[in-house]
C-alpha cells in the first residue's frame, strides 16, 4: 500500500467488498492532464481514497460527461470551504473476476456517498504538473474501450520531491555566498567599535552553555559545549526545531551564534550538517518595512547574486532543511504583522528550524510566541578560561598578563563581571593602557574608565588639550547629547537611529560621537532611503549613557521632579525588570541623591510585591504556596502569564508560580542598584527584614553583591521576627547558645546556583556565624574533571564556623566520594544540626565517615541519602549509628540506593521507627 492510501474498508451497495479508487469531482479550477488542454481531465486525490497518495486521470470524455455538470453550472454551485464534496468511486464490477493482469480489470464509475474529501487548494503551477507526471512509480490501467486510468504516484522519496521542487534555485551559489560571509565577517570579531583594526577569532571565545531541556515534567539541566547540541535528537524531543537562547548582557550570546554559523560554513559540526542553508539575522538591524527575505539579502547576501528575493522566498516555502537564527530579540520592537513575528509564531516557515537569542527580561514574550522545545542559558566564562583569555589577549607580552592576574585585588577575576566575556575584554583593554588601573567588580566604574580612555585617545589623535579629566567643551556637548539620545531611544525601544535623529545636535556633534567611538556608523537596510544609520557599540553602552542621563536629571532637579521621571519611565514592576541595567548604571553615577531611586523602588515593592512576600519565603522551605497566584488577574502589571514558565526551569520546585520569580528578579535589581551605589546596607533596611537570603539561579554579579551583603554589620546585628520557615522546635535552643531568647539567626537559600559562582559567598560564610539554615541545593559543588574543584574545599573550611547551623541542604550537587570525604568531617562542629540532606550525590564508600561523625550530631532528626549509590552494608551501618547516637531521629530516607526489598526490610527493622 503506497503512502497516503486509505485503509478503510469500503463496501458496495450489495454488501460485497469491492476494489475501488475514489475520484474527487472538481467544482472549479479544472486542470488538464497534459500540455494540450482538453486532452484529458485530471482529478488529483492525494490523501484519502487515492492509491498510495496518488493522482488519477480518467481518459474517457463520454464517461466524464455522464458524471460532471457543465462548467457554467459548476461555477454556480461552487463548493464553499468546509462543505462536503460529491465524490465519484471507481469500482470493480461484481460480475467480473479480476485476473492477474491489471489491464483486465473492468470497472464502472458510481457515486460514492460514504467518502467525503476536504477541499484543498489546487496547485496549478508548472512545477506541480511536472511532479505529477514524473513520478517513478506511475501506473496505467485500461478500464474499457477508450477508457484509461493513469495513476501518478509522484516522487518516490523526499529527496526526489525536494530536487524537483528546488531545481530552479541555485542552492550551491547561495551556500557559498553565506559561507564566505560568515567566515569573513563572523569568523573574525571586531569587538571594539572604535577600533576596527582590533580583531579576535571566534574560536578564542570560551563559553559554556547550560542546556535547559523543557518538558511537561519540568526542567532538567545538562551542560553542553555549544548550542548546536540542542539540535540533536533527545528522548523527550526527537527533532528539536525551536530553540531559545538566553543570557545576561555581554555574556556572549552573539559570539556563540557566530561560532555556530562559522562551524556550519566550515563543516566542523555534524549537528549542523543537515541544514542546507543557515541564515543569521541581527534583529537590531531589521527595519519595520522589511520582510525576512529582505533582511537576509541586506545583511548576508551579495548584491550581484543571480537569484532574487522571490527565488529565495519560494525555496524557503518548500524546504525544511533551513536554520533561521534571530539574534537579539530584546533589541527589536515586536510587530505582530512583521515576518519575524510570523516566523516565531509558526505562521510562516513552520518546517524550518529557528533559534532566537534574548536577554532574560524578554524570555517570557518568546515563551508565549514560539513555544520552544529547547532552552539554552549561556553562563559565560569558566574561571580557568579567564586566565587563558587574559594570556591570549596580551599575546607575547606575558609580564603584562601576569601582573594583571597577580594584582592584590585580582581575586575578583574569578567571579563577578569578569566571567562575562565583554566586560573582561574591556578590563584587558584598559589594563593595556594603564598598569595602575583600579580594579572593581562594579560595572559603572568600568564604563567610566572606558569613556575616559576613549576621550583621551581622541584628544591625543586630534591634538586637543585634555587636563585633569575635564571634558573639552565640544566633547562635553556631544556626551550630553548622546545621554539623552540613549535614554529616549530605550524608552521607545529604539537601538538604531537615522542620521537626522543623531545630527540634531549639529553635524559637528555627530562627527565627534563617531570619532570618539560612542556611536557606530552602519549602512541603511533600506534601498529607498540609503542614508547611513547609527547605533551604540553594544546595548550596555546605550544603557550606561541612559543611566547617566537619569543621574544628571535627578542631580540637577529637585527630589519631586526626579520622582516624577522615575514614575513615568519605570511605572511598573515589569518595566523595572526590563530596564534594570539603566537603573543600576544610574545608581552607580549618583551620590547622595541616589536615595530618590531607592525610595521609589521600596515604595513600588510595598505597593505591588509585598503581598507575595510570605509565599516567596515559605515556598522554598516547604514547597507550598498560600494562594493560587495563577488565578489572580491583578498581577498583570508584574508579569505576563508566560513568566510562570520561566521559574519552572530555574527553581527548586517545578510547580513554582512564576510570579514568585518576578519577586526574586525585583530583589536582584534592587540589590545590584545598592551594590553599584556603594551603600549595600540600605538594602537590608528596605528589603531584608526577615534576614533571609534566598535566590535561585544566581548570576556571578549577584553572588558578588551577596558576598558583600553578608559582610555587613547591620545584617548580622539587626533583630528580626522568627521567619515562618523556622519552626518553633528549631528555636528551642539555650540562651547560652544565642545570648538571647530572641531569634537572631540567618537563613541562606541559594538553590540552582550557576557553576563556579559560589566562590565569593563560600569565602564569606565563616564570618556569618549566626547562620541557622544553609540550603545549597543544585549549586554545582561537585568536582568537574580529574582534580577537586574549589567549592567543596571552600565549603569544608567554612562549615566548622557555623556552630548554630540546624539545617544543611547539599542535595543534587553532583558531588563525588572525594568531595563528600572533604565535607563530612567538617560537620563534627555542628552540635545543634537537626536536618541533613545529601540526596542525589555519590556517597558510595563514605558510609564509615558518616557513621564516625554521628556521635557528634546527637540532635539530628532528619537524614536523607536518597539516590546516593550506597550499599546495603553501608546503610545498615548508618542505621545502627543513628539509633545509637541520635535519639530524636524520625526520618532516614535511603530510597533508590543499591538495596533490594529484603535488605530494605532489614534496615527498617534496625531503625524501628
Amino acid at each position: 500500500m503506497g503512502q497516503g492510501q486509505s485503509k478503510s474498508k469500503l463496501q458496495d451497495r450489495s454488501g460485497k467488498p469491492r476494489q475501488r479508487w475514489s475520484l474527487r469531482r472538481r467544482s472549479r479550477h479544472q486542470r488538464t492532464a497534459g500540455p494540450e488542454a482538453g486532452s484529458s481531465q485530471s482529478a488529483p486525490t492525494a490523501g484519502h481514497g487515492a492509491v498510495g497518495g496518488s493522482e488519477i486521470t480518467v481518459e474517457n470524455p463520454e464517461l466524464l460527461q455522464q458524471t460532471q455538470k457543465p462548467q457554467n453550472e459548476t461555477r454556480e454551485e461552487e463548493v464553499h470551504e468546509g462543505e462536503p464534496q460529491v465524490v465519484m468511486a471507481l469500482q470493480s464490477r461484481d460480475d467480473e473476476s479480476p485476473g492477474d493482469d491489471p489491464n483486465d480489470i473492468v470497472t464502472e464509475v458510481v457515486t460514492d456517498e460514504t467518502a467525503v474529501l476536504p477541499i484543498r487548494q489546487e496547485d496549478t503551477s508548472i512545477m506541480a504538473y511536472r511532479t505529477q507526471q514524473e513520478g517513478s512509480n506511475n501506473r496505467t490501467y485500461n478500464i474499457g474501450p477508450q477508457s484509461t486510468v493513469h495513476i501518478y504516484e509522484g516522487s518516490s522519496s523526499v529527496e526526489e520531491r525536494d530536487g524537483l521542487n528546488t531545481s530552479s534555485f541555485p542552492l550551491e551559489e547561495c551556500q557559498n555566498a553565506l559561507k564566505l560571509h560568515y567566515e569573513q565577517e563572523m569568523g573574525q570579531l571586531h569587538p571594539l567599535a572604535w577600533n576596527q583594526d582590533f580583531m579576535m577569532k571566534t574560536d578564542d571565545i570560551f563559553t559554556d552553555v547550560d542546556l535547559l531541556l523543557q518538558s511537561p515534567q519540568g526542567g532538567k539541566v545538562n551542560r553542553k559545549p555549544l548550542p548546536s547540541e540542542a539540535l540533536a535528537s533527545r528522548s523527550d524531543c526527537p527533532c528539536p526545531r525551536r530553540v531559545l537562547i538566553e543570557g545576561q548582557p555581554g555574556i556572549g550570546k552573539t559570539t556563540t551564534l557566530f561560532k555556530l554559523v562559522v562551524d556550519w560554513s566550515t563543516g566542523d559540526n555534524k549537528a549542523l550538517s543537515e541544514f542546507d542553508l543557515v541564515f543569521c539575522v541581527a534583529l537590531r538591524k531589521v527595519a519595520e518595512s522589511q520582510s525576512l527575505v529582505d533582511c537576509i539579502f541586506d545583511q548576508l547576501l551579495p548584491e550581484d547574486a543571480t537569484f532574487d528575493e522571490t527565488d529565495l522566498e519560494e525555496y524557503l516555502k518548500t524546504n525544511k532543511n533551513v536554520l533561521v537564527i534571530l539574534d537579539g530579540y530584546d533589541e527589536w520592537e515586536p510587530m505582530e504583522s512583521h515576518d519575524i513575528s510570523k516566523v516565531l509564531c509558526g505562521k510562516i516557515l513552520r518546517d524550518c528550524c529557528v533559534i532566537v537569542s534574548t536577554r532574560p527580561s524578554r524570555t517570557s514574550d518568546l515563551l508565549k510566541m514560539m513555544r520552544p522545545d529547547t532552552r539554552l542559558e549561556i553562563n559565560g566564562f569558566h574561571p580557568d578560561n579567564v586566565s587563558t583569555y587574559v594570556h591570549k589577549y596580551f599575546g607575547d607580552n606575558v609580564p603584562k598578563a601576569k601582573r594583571l592576574l597577580e594584582k592584590p585585588e585580582s581575586n575578583f577575576l574569578s567571579t563577578g563581571i569578569t566571567l562575562t566575556p565583554m566586560f573582561l575584554l574591556l578590563i584587558c583593554l584598559l589594563w593595556e593602557e594603564r598598569d595602575d588601573l583600579l580594579l572593581s567588580d562594579r560595572l559603572c566604574p568600568l564604563y567610566d574608565q572606558l569613556i575616559l580612555y576613549l576621550v583621551t585617545r581622541f584628544c591625543v589623535r586630534e591634538n586637543i588639550p585634555f587636563v585633569d579629566e575635564k571634558l573639552p567643551p565640544n566633547i562635553n556637548t556631544a556626551v550630553l547629547f548622546v545621554e539623552k539620545l540613549a535614554f529616549d531611544g530605550l524608552m521607545r525601544g529604539k537601538l538604531i537611529f537615522e542620521e537626522d535623529e543623531v545630527s540634531q545636535g549639529s553635524k559637528d556633534v555627530l562627527v565627534a560621537l563617531v570619532n570618539l567611538g560612542l556611536l557606530h556608523k552602519q549602512p541603511s537596510p533600506s534601498k529607498l532611503r540609503p542614508s547611513p544609520q547609527y547605533s551604540f557599540s553594544h546595548k550596555t553602552m546605550q544603557e550606561y549613557f541612559a543611566g547617566r542621563y537619569i543621574a544628571s536629571y535627578i542631580t540637577g532637579q529637585n527630589e519631586s521632579m526626579g520622582r516624577t521621571l522615575l514614575e513615568e519611565s519605570f511605572g511598573t514592576v515589569r518595566k523595572v525588570r526590563e530596564m534594570d541595567n539603566v537603573l543600576i548604571f544610574a545608581c552607580g553615577k549618583l551620590g547622595r541623591k541616589g536615595s530618590v531611586i531607592f525610595q521609589y523602588l521600596a515604595d513600588l515593592h510595598q505597593k505591588d510585591l509585598e503581598p507575595l512576600e510570605d509565599d516567596f519565603y515559605t515556598f522554598y522551605d516547604r514547597g507550598i504556596i498560600i494562594k493560587d497566584w495563577r488565578k489572580n488577574t491583578k498581577l498583570d502589571s508584574l508579569a505576563s502569564r508566560e513568566d510562570y514558565l520561566i521559574f519552572e526551569m530555574k527553581s527548586l520546585f517545578t510547580d513554582t508560580p512564576g510570579v514568585l520569580f518576578v519577586y526574586q528578579t525585583y530583589l536582584e535589581t534592587a540589590l545590584l542598584c545598592y551594590y553599584e551605589w556603594g551603600y549595600i546596607d540600605g538594602f537590608i533596611e528596605h528589603f531584608m527584614r526577615r534576614k533571609v537570603i534566598q535566590f535561585s539561579g544566581s548570576t556571578p554579579r549577584l553572588c558578588s553583591a551577596l558576598a558583600q551583603l553578608m559582610k555587613c554589620k547591620p545584617f548580622c546585628g539587626v533583630q528580626h521576627d522568627v521567619p515562618s520557615c523556622v519552626t518553633k522546635a528549631q528555636c528551642n535552643v539555650s540562651k547560652s547558645d544565642y545570648g538571647s531568647s530572641q531569634e537572631t539567626g540567618i537563613v541562606i537559600r541559594l538553590v540552582h546556583t550557576r557553576r563556579f559562582c559560589l566562590g565569593p559567598i563560600l569565602d564569606t560564610l565563616g564570618a556569618c556565624s549566626s547562620i541557622v539554615e544553609l540550603n545549597l541545593r543544585q549549586s554545582c559543588l561537585g568536582m568537574y574533571g580529574p582534580t577537586l574543584t574549589m567549592p567543596s574545599l571552600q565549603l569544608s573550611r567554612q562549615l566548622p564556623n557555623l556552630k548554630l547551623l540546624r539545617k544543611l541542604v547539599l542535595s543534587w550537587n553532583d558531588m563525588q566520594p572525594e568531595d563528600v570525604r572533604l565535607i563530612l568531617p567538617s560537620l563534627e562542629s555542628l552540635k545543634v544540626l537537626e536536618e541533613l540532606y545529601l540526596s542525589g550525590n555519590s556517597l558510595y564508600g563514605t558510609g564509615d565517615i558518616l557513621c564516625n561523625i554521628l556521635p557528634f550530631l546527637s540532635e539530628l532528626k532528619i537524614v536523607r541519602v536518597f539516590d546516593c549509590f550506597m550499599t546495603a552494608k553501608e546503610l545498615r551501618q548508618i542505621g545502627r549509628s543513628l539509633v545509637k547516637y541520635c535519639k530524636d531521629i524520625r526520618e532516614f530516607d535511603f530510597d533508590e540506593n543499591h538495596v533490594d526489598l529484603q535488605e530494605t526490610q532489614e534496615i527498617l527493622k534496625i531503625l524501628n521507627f
